[in-house]
């Protein structure tokens, strides 16, 4: 018996019967890519803070509607290597929600409940390096 080799789209599109688009944003070599802090934390997100370090930016994100804050680092060396980074984000008194991994662009965004007037840090970096900031109050 003789198996085709088919990727996962067709696999699926097959399986359902219907005709699908499969789009993906990665890292290039170049560094480019159309994802941002508030892409990556999703609808609502705004900036409120970033911290540069070498091999990239934390940044702290907060959606007023949601009464949350997201933390995503993006890396802005070894863009498109899978390397380790980290983010962080701490409500005082409400304790802190961090994720590391191997990623070749950014985490995956944490998220924080924090309602407006909340004190928050947060912090990310690489293996080698990291940034933040103290606690500050968010708008």
């Amino acid at each position: 018996m003789r198996l085709k080799k088919r990727t996962i789209g067709a696999v699926i599109v097959a399986a359902l019967g219907t005709t699908a688009v499969f789009t993906a944003t990665t890292a290039s070599a170049s560094g480019r890519t159309t994802e941002t802090p508030a892409t990556v934390c999703g609808p609502g997100y705004a900036v409120e803070r970033q911290a540069s370090f070498t091999g990239g930016v934390a940044y702290l994100l907060y959606n007023a509607g949601k009464q949350n804050a997201c933390a995503v680092t993006f890396k802005t060396k070894d863009v498109g290597t899978r390397t380790f980074v980290w983010s962080a984000v701490d409500v005082k008194g409400a304790g802190v929600v961090k994720n590391e991994e191997i990623t070749p662009l950014h985490t995956v965004p944490v998220y924080h409940a924090a309602p407006t007037g909340s004190w928050v840090k947060f912090s990310g970096g690489t293996k080698a390096t990291d940034s933040g900031g103290g606690y500050e109050r968010i708008s």
